[in-house]
């Protein structure tokens, strides 16, 4: 048994010759199975008196799966053959590659065998050898590969890279049978198929004329060995339908596939010397130091020095007019090294507005995690119901399946995005993901129809598509974008308010950092206007620019970023300070915050306040921590208010070691460390030797070493520490009761000396 693809260039003649040779096999009494793998769905019609057959993707489409039956897709043609066709999408939509494996999929799992049959033969489109169409080029199919081709450079072109994708799949043993030369009658064509076939080191197996007889056989829906048997283009396949059978038997007749680059190409077949320099608009040219001649003259030097280059492009999402002049990066110029794909970046951000929902198209598995994260980790702090993800508020999956994929999911998001808006939601945002993008589903095409349909709704959609546009910050971002769109410029300023930008919405100390600011605040004579993003809804949006000024939670790069774009958007007021952490930062904030918004007041009696509150609390843990050594490790510098903590409690630092970030930020450096030693570049390995040399009573890491040295405490820098005036006193409270406990617990001395 032998299975056999023949690649080619669409219209090249793949069909007919497919469809003759399997006639010609045929009538050496071989058992033939023909596959076609075209979305034009006629490779075996010649086989089938002209007939047109159900193809298998339409069969999926509409046959529920313990219903299908494989005599419905396999049908007898001439001389016994067995015909089928995949099939393929409507032009435009889905994706025909990924019909071609789900069609061979559909197949097996029905229950049709290739050893069953002597010959199958596959005919396929080979214009893009993309992943679905290169199917039958992986092993398990195609022991051996023809290429069809005429003299034309675009066939050539086809067939010149139909090698490229074999050399993907190649293993040792070569594949390549050879060419089929299928003459179009064209000056010199024969030169030109004779010199590419030396070129790649390939035979020319059969060359069949240009001859009426085709035609008329056509007409008639038959094969020439039904037709025409005495004519000389069936004699030409009889031979061919030989070199079959031969090959059958001897597998080192096949060559290895050994394409030639793309000036190679052009210098052999349009006897190009050279290519003409373009210059970029607002570049210099930079002409290439070789020719195409001189390449070509290279590689007959060395026929197997071939250079393949690539690239990656990276892309974003088309801007809209007010956005052409505001400088915002596709991505933050520090990515974090977390989380995921710009799908899962972009679905939370919109959905941290509260009145709005937001369709997430695509697979249920993409849309399930990240509507599972955002529901448990991120945002509710608790878990999804038993209903699933179609049970958490505002968010609406279209949960593709493998339908959508190949033949489109457009109706599918339509369909979705108005059970949105008839449900009552005035605004939806769409999130599409990989599958989505790759299949071409426009959604902005969808978001418009809806939008047509349901006048005063507001449906935007953020084309982010998955990994194609990039990691979780791009999406993010593109997030941010989408729902800084609700802003109203119009809107004016109003005394006494604030926004605050930039809040994470998976910490789940968010909401308490939000009180004790929004407590502060209030001392100051000022409320909270909106968070831009966390739980925030359309109407606060709409009125976003009625805020005196915008108040950072964070200073990392991710919101200077944010800050960044809104700033020049909608050329805002900026509080340069992030939220504090630790009574030294918060005494700095509140009074340079006053001096910003209340030139002259006294905020002396709040700092008197919150001294007193904070001092009192101190006292409550100083006696058990007084005099007790603490090491400190950590990734960041941006640790004074651990250290103003310690030295509150009456606590001695005794060294801070500064390891290697894993984050790549830059840190401001410490205020003062004149009462210890700092190291940088700290290991674990120095962290061990300064436990045993320096005994510390407690050590203070980012994280709890594997192996705990003997005869002394560990504890953790927080992650999201407490923001405000008392951000030292949770641990405080932590470390007198830690370090009032023994070293070494009592079990580990059960059964000892």
């Amino acid at each position: 048994m032998i299975q056999i693809a023949l690649y080619g260039k669409g219209g090249i003649g793949k069909s007919t010759v497919s469809a003759n040779l399997s006639a010609a096999l045929a009538d050496l009494k071989k058992r033939i199975l023909q596959i076609g793998c075209d979305p034009k769905h006629d490779s075996t019609r010649l086989l089938l008196s002209g007939a047109v057959i159900p193809t298998v993707l339409d069969y999926m489409r509409e046959t529920p799966q313990e219903a299908q039956q494989l005599e419905a897709l396999v049908f007898e043609g001439y001389g016994g053959t067995a015909c089928v066709e995949a099939g393929g999408p409507k032009p435009g939509i889905g994706c025909a590659g990924r019909g071609i494996l789900s069609s061979f999929e559909v197949l097996k799992r029905l229950g049709l065998r290739a050893s069953s049959f002597d010959v199958v033969l596959y005919g396929v489109l080979g214009d893009v050898v993309c992943g679905g169409f290169a199917v039958p080029l992986r092993k398990e199919y195609a022991d051996a590969i023809f290429l069809v081709t005429s003299g034309e450079y675009m066939a050539l072109y086809a067939a010149n890279n139909i090698l490229r994708g074999i050399m993907n799949f190649e293993d040792a043993a070569p594949r390549v049978a050879g060419i089929i030369f299928n003459r179009r009658g064209l000056f010199a064509e024969e030169e030109r198929v004779f010199a590419f076939a030396r070129a790649v080191g390939l035979p020319v197996l059969a060359s069949i004329p240009r001859d009426e007889v085709f035609s008329q056989a056509e007409k008639a829906g038959k094969t020439l060995a039904e037709a025409f048997p005495s004519s000389t283009p069936a004699s030409i396949f009889r031979e061919l339908a030989k070199y079959v059978e031969t090959l059958e038997k001897d597998r080192s007749l096949l060559h290895p596939a050994n394409p030639l680059d793309d000036l190679e190409l052009e210098a052999l077949v349009l006897g190009r010397r050279e290519r003409p320099c373009i210059k970029p608009l607002g570049t210099d040219p930079a002409p290439d130091k070789k020719t195409g001649t001189e390449l070509y003259s290279s590689r007959q030097e060395n026929s197997h020095s071939t250079e393949i280059s690539s690239g990656i492009h990276e892309t974003k999402p088309a801007e809209t007019p007010e956005e052409m002049s505001t400088p915002f990066p596709t991505a933050y110029p520090f990515r974090p090294p977390l989380y995921g794909c710009a799908f899962s970046g972009a679905a939370t951000a919109t959905f941290q507005v509260r009145d709005a929902a937001t369709v997430l198209h695509g697979p249920r598995s993409c849309t399930h995690i990240t509507a599972d994260a955002l529901a448990c980790s991120f945002l509710r702090g608790g878990g999804i119901n038993a209903g699933g993800v179609e049970k958490v508020p505002g968010i609406l999956p279209t949960d593709m399946k493998e339908e959508e994929i190949i033949f489109g999911g457009l109706q599918k998001l339509e369909s979705k995005i108005e059970e949105a808006l008839s449900a009552g939601w005035q605004t939806v945002f769409v999130v599409n993901t990989c599958p989505g993008g790759i299949i071409g589903d426009d959604i902005r095409e969808a978001a418009s129809r809806a939008e047509a349909h349901f006048p005063g709704a507001m449906v935007i959609p953020l084309p982010v598509e998955g990994v194609l546009t990039g990691d979780f910050s791009t999406g993010l971002l593109e997030g941010y974008k989408r729902v800084a769109d609700l802003i109203d410029p119009s809107v004016k300023l109003e005394k006494g308010l604030v926004n605050i930008i930039g809040e994470r919405g998976f910490s789940l100390r968010e909401e308490e950092h939000f009180r004790t600011i929004e407590g502060l605040l209030k001392k100051l004579g000022y409320r909270v206007n909106c968070r831009f993003l966390k739980g925030t809804d359309t109407f606060s949006l709409r009125s976003f620019k009625k805020a005196e000024i915008n108040l950072l939670a964070f200073g990392d790069p991710e919101t200077r970023t944010l800050q960044a774009y809104l700033s020049g958007r909608f050329k805002l007021e900026f509080f340069e300070l992030p939220f504090p952490v630790g009574f030294r930062e918060s005494s700095i904030w509140v009074k340079t915050l006053a001096e910003r918004l209340l030139p002259g007041k006294d905020v002396s009696p709040l700092l008197q306040e919150q001294e007193e509150l904070y001092r009192a609390e101190i006292a409550k843990y100083t006696h058990y921590l007084l005099g007790k050594r603490v090491l400190v490790v950590s990734y960041t510098e941006e640790i004074d208010w651990i250290l103003d903590t310690i030295r509150d409690l009456g606590m001695e630092i005794i060294k801070v070691g500064i390891s290697v970030s894993f984050f790549g930020r830059v840190s401001p450096g410490l205020r003062s460390h004149e009462d210890f030693s700092m190291e940088k570049d700290y290991t674990d390995e120095k962290r061990a030797k300064d436990v045993r040399t320096l005994m510390p009573n407690l050590v203070l890491s980012n994280y709890a070493p594997s192996v705990h040295e003997e005869g002394v405490h560990y504890d953790t820098i927080p992650f999201s520490p407490q923001v405000g005036f008392l951000s030292g006193l949770e641990l405080a409270k932590r470390w007198s009761t830690l370090l009032r406990l023994p070293v070494v617990e009592g079990w580990k001395y059960d059964g000892g000396e």
